[in-house]
């Protein structure tokens, strides 16, 4: 992800061999392979936005942002986000989206 999200400093101090398995499985996962790992960012995010979990798409956000995705790859994503969840899962984000974007 390129950074360390608050709730698995809290599974460190709990549980480390569970954030190490975390971490295992993230980096097997969203690495580059058939699709770039952007592009499994920029999904993973839709699917967390679509999902209405505001602290999850503010995470996958900076992993987004920190694979690569431009704003404009961002803004196209929210299109789809809108035809397919339809606004109240842009709803539900939007002060964390408005305050990401910004920043880009």
């Amino acid at each position: 992800m390129g950074f360390s999200p608050d709730i698995l400093d809290l599974y460190e101090g709990v549980n480390p061999e569970l954030l190490d398995i975390t971490g295992k499985f993230d980096r097997i996962i969203l690495k580059d392979g058939a699709l770039p790992t952007k592009t499994k960012r920029l999904i993973a995010l839709g699917i967390i936005i679509s999902n209405q979990c505001g602290h999850c798409v503010e995470q996958q956000f900076k992993a987004t942002i920190n694979a690569g995705a431009t704003k404009e790859e961002i803004a196209d994503l929210m299109g789809v986000v809108l035809l397919t969840s339809g606004a109240p899962a842009l709803a539900s984000c939007r002060d964390i989206i408005a305050e990401v974007i910004k920043d880009l």
